[in-house]
């Protein structure tokens, strides 16, 4: 019998040549339909489409994460019901409407089968001949090409960085730039194809370079519209953005700083617009207040998500976004069109440079 074995990032090469690799969205229909099989397969499912636990994942669906370990336990057969409810809270969170109700339903399709199967062998059965949905198939070979991502180096990627005027923004940007092979969609609210990227997180785990580019935010914010007033301005950036930075440029400004949950859950006791609280704990943000959104990478729809959570939540206005970067290959001005929001925009990433970039990673991969 062969190991279950998936993938978050997509398809990739095993460096066992004797086990068999699977893509995110396929899923291995093991020989063993034992309730322990179940369990062992049903909890990599659930790691793969959500880098969690099953326990982290029952807590979305209501279910203790001590009773979603102890029904997935051993040679349990976990209850039907718990298994279904799992398997819906697992649903990608980017996903819309109509792609999370296919998702489901096709999952919890595929999930019950194999539910029916162990639940026959319990009983001590052998379980009938119940056929797979038609769009999960098994693969027993690795692809063929695996989607290649590589790091450029940073030699290669300065000189297409040279229309980056700010020296120590080019140096940073020529560190993280990331080339894909096939295009990956990204996006937490309106999902694009992109071949390359520039990862201005991982370049915000040094405090040298996340000071860098907050300072040079704060720089592109105070020019534009002057000293802020702490009472009358507040500096906002989503979670799913970078907020290391965002942060560090409100402290800079001397205002308030919100961080505006777009797409995930809050915690328990949190909302979707996270900030500092006041003496008064019931403290609301004053009328007439008005948010800066900042952010590293302007990418698509979230900026006109976090403003309109901020006027839903806290009565806050948005007029302007600061970003180093504007995804021009990705038509944002075009999204922000109706937004009434203006986007300042140091540098763009436009189909020009995403070529130029495509080109070395080619030639010297």
């Amino acid at each position: 019998m062969q190991d279950s074995w998936w993938t978050r990032s997509g398809p990739i090469q095993d460096s066992n040549a004797n086990r068999p690799c699977f893509r995110r969205d396929e899923m291995a229909l093991e020989p063993d339909d034992s309730p322990a099989a179940l369990n062992r397969d049903l909890r990599a499912w659930v790691k793969n489409w959500t880098g969690k636990g099953i326990g982290q994942v029952a807590l979305g669906a209501n279910i203790s994460n001590s009773r979603a370990y102890a029904a997935t336990a051993n040679t349990n057969l976990v209850p039907r019901d718990l298994l279904l409810s799992i398997v819906r809270a697992a649903v990608p969170p980017t996903y819309d409407s109509e792609e999370r109700t296919d998702w489901i339903r096709k999952w919890s399709r595929e999930w019950e089968r194999r539910w029916e199967r162990a639940e026959a062998v319990s009983r001590g059965e052998r379980p009938g001949n119940l056929q797979p949905d038609p769009a999960i198939q098994r693969i027993a070979d690795p692809p063929a090409r695996p989607n290649l991502i590589v790091r450029l180096d940073p030699r290669l990627a300065g000189p297409a960085l040279e229309r980056i005027t700010d020296d120590t923004v080019r140096a940073i940007a020529s560190e993280y730039v990331f080339v894909a092979q096939d295009p990956l969609l990204v996006g937490y609210h309106k999902r694009s194809p992109i071949s390359v990227y520039i990862d201005f997180h991982s370049a915000s785990c040094s405090s040298q370079h996340r000071e860098s580019l907050a300072q040079f935010l704060a720089r592109r914010v105070r020019r534009k519209l002057g000293g802020l007033d702490p009472d009358r301005t507040v500096i906002a950036t989503a979670r799913e953005g970078n907020i290391l930075v965002g942060s560090r440029v409100a402290e800079l400004c001397g205002v308030p700083f919100l961080m505006v949950r777009t797409t995930s859950r809050p915690p328990r006791f949190g909302f979707p617009v996270e900030r500092h609280l006041a003496d008064d704990a019931d403290a609301a943000v004053a009328d007439g207040v008005e948010a800066v959104i900042v952010d590293d990478i302007v990418m698509g729809s979230l900026i006109s998500r976090v403003a309109e959570l901020l006027r839903i939540h806290e009565g806050v206005t948005t007029r302007n976004c600061f970003s180093i970067f504007e995804r021009a290959d990705l038509g944002v001005q075009d999204l922000l069109a109706d937004a009434d929001i203006a986007l300042d925009s140091a540098f763009t990433i436009d189909d020009e440079l995403v070529a130029a970039l495509r080109q070395q990673a080619q030639a010297h991969g």
